[in-house]
């Protein structure tokens, strides 16, 4: 597959960002905690910010269903008015 150069560096943008995303609050300086002496002290900062994230995510999945509940809603609501339309329309 022939990939343009610019396609690919744009898409590789677009990855680099949302892994920022994810990773805000997290330096790289504070990663490297990780392979120190003070890796058990800082599991705990980590932990959080995994906990912090879950959440973030829990949320957006609570948002969403509700907003897809919403949607069923308002197409059975738009289904029922087209169908007395209809029947309206055929006397």
């Amino acid at each position: 597959m022939n990939v343009d150069k610019g396609e690919e560096s744009l898409g590789q943008l677009k990855d680099q960002s949302e892994l920022d995303k994810c990773a805000e609050g997290l330096e790289l300086n504070s990663l490297s905690r990780l392979m120190g002496s003070e890796a058990v002290s800082y599991t705990s900062g980590v932990e959080d910010l995994y906990e912090k994230m879950l959440v973030k995510i829990e949320t957006l999945a609570s948002q969403v269903e509700n907003s897809s509940a919403k949607i069923r809603e308002q197409e059975d609501h738009n289904r029922k008015l087209r169908y007395k339309a209809a029947r309206t329309a055929g006397l």
